[in-house]
């Protein structure tokens, strides 16, 4: 049995590197908080549970998922594959326990929309971690455009990509369809979808092309167009240098967030020859400056707000800032681009390796 009202247990369910770059160092600090305790983990690989472990006291490894579900906690932070997020979302669900599913939180928009149906049939509490809906700059942004700060938004660029692929992946999982479920489009692309209908709403049309040819996809272009006439382009790569910024512009001005930085924004104003290079910070009711004790000021410590949430929504005391329910948008947006996927230019391709290409792609569908 758990305590109500002490610190929620949590299981970690796989130990990879989002959970040992980031989950774990938030679990210790909320743990020395006295929030949450981590009571329990499971990875196949039990040298990466075990290490994880080692950093908490009194932690059991259970050496399958089956013997995890018999572990006392009551939120389980499911950060394992892609493609096993909705089954074992669901098992968790359907066992009385919380969940905090890592991004995306499934492959399918079947599969996800199942998922929220069963956290909303048993009334239990059902996060994504879309982690950057915690940062500062995320929340400007939003507020910015609702305001009309910009005026009437006309464009939009967005490109997040490195010639040095810098992920510590511990398995090869991460680059297999079967396991990640796809490429650069699912692992950075749902963050994309996600924040901007958090902004926007939903576009009314996506053209989606990518360089994946039967494997998954390491560099993609999505071309959006809203129902106002907004329209943007995404470009995403693994492999290529480019700027890894957001640029939206509007009647007003322009406004470019550089990603993954949490708390600061650049604004221009039309006509203007200076431009403001703003860092963050939470106000209060007066609009004074107000430092929190542990404020979402950067990337890490987003985790650390994201998981604070979704413990105290366990405990009723706050609602979920990103429920599973929010989250379908981007699966059904990702859905849309790989079920209508065109060849991306790829210019050292000749005419004969171009058809087979297309058939490679095809092939997918």
């Amino acid at each position: 049995m758990t305590d109500a009202t002490g610190p929620v247990r949590i299981a970690l369910v796989g130990c990879g590197a989002v959970s040992t770059h980031y989950y774990a160092p938030a679990l210790q600090e909320l743990q020395r908080a006295g929030e949450v305790v981590l009571a329990a983990v499971f990875d196949p690989d039990m040298d990466s549970a075990e290490r994880l472990a080692a950093q908490f006291p009194a932690v059991v490894v259970a050496d399958s998922f089956g013997a995890l579900q018999a572990a006392a906690f009551e939120l389980a932070v499911v950060a394992s594959p892609p493609t096993l997020h909705a089954s074992q979302s669901i098992q968790l669900l359907r066992a009385g326990r919380a969940v905090l599913c890592e991004k995306p939180m499934a492959t399918t928009l079947v599969d996800a929309k199942a998922m929220v149906e069963v956290a909303a049939a048993l009334r239990i509490p059902l996060a994504v971690g879309m982690v950057r809906r915690f940062f500062p700059a995320a929340e400007f942004i939003r507020d910015a455009i609702a305001l009309g700060v910009l005026g009437e938004l006309s464009s939009f660029n967005l490109a997040e990509g490195s010639a040095d692929f810098g992920w510590p992946v511990t398995s090869p999982g991460y680059f297999q369809r079967q396991q990640a479920g796809g490429g650069v489009l699912m692992d950075i692309g749902v963050h994309v979808f996600d924040l901007l209908t958090w902004w926007l709403g939903e576009p009314a049309a996506l053209e989606y092309a990518d360089d994946a040819m039967g494997g998954i996809e390491a560099n993609c272009l999505v071309s959006c167009t809203y129902a106002s006439g907004l329209q943007g382009k995404i470009r995403l790569s693994r492999d290529a240098p480019l700027a890894n910024q957001f640029t939206l512009r509007g009647s007003r001005g322009w406004l470019r967030w550089s990603a993954n930085v949490a708390d600061a924004v650049e604004i221009g104003l039309q006509g203007s020859q200076h431009l403001l290079e703003a860092t963050l910070r939470r106000t209060g009711p007066a609009g004074m400056s107000l430092r929190l004790a542990a404020p979402a000021y950067n990337f890490e410590q987003s985790f650390v707000s994201q998981l604070r949430n979704v413990a105290r929504a366990v405990r009723g005391r706050e609602t979920l800032r990103v429920p599973a329910s929010d989250a379908l948008a981007a699966i059904r947006q990702l859905e849309h681009c790989y079920d209508h996927r065109s060849l991306l230019a790829l210019d050292w391709l000749g005419d004969a390796e171009i058809v087979h290409a297309r058939q490679l792609q095809q092939a997918m569908k």
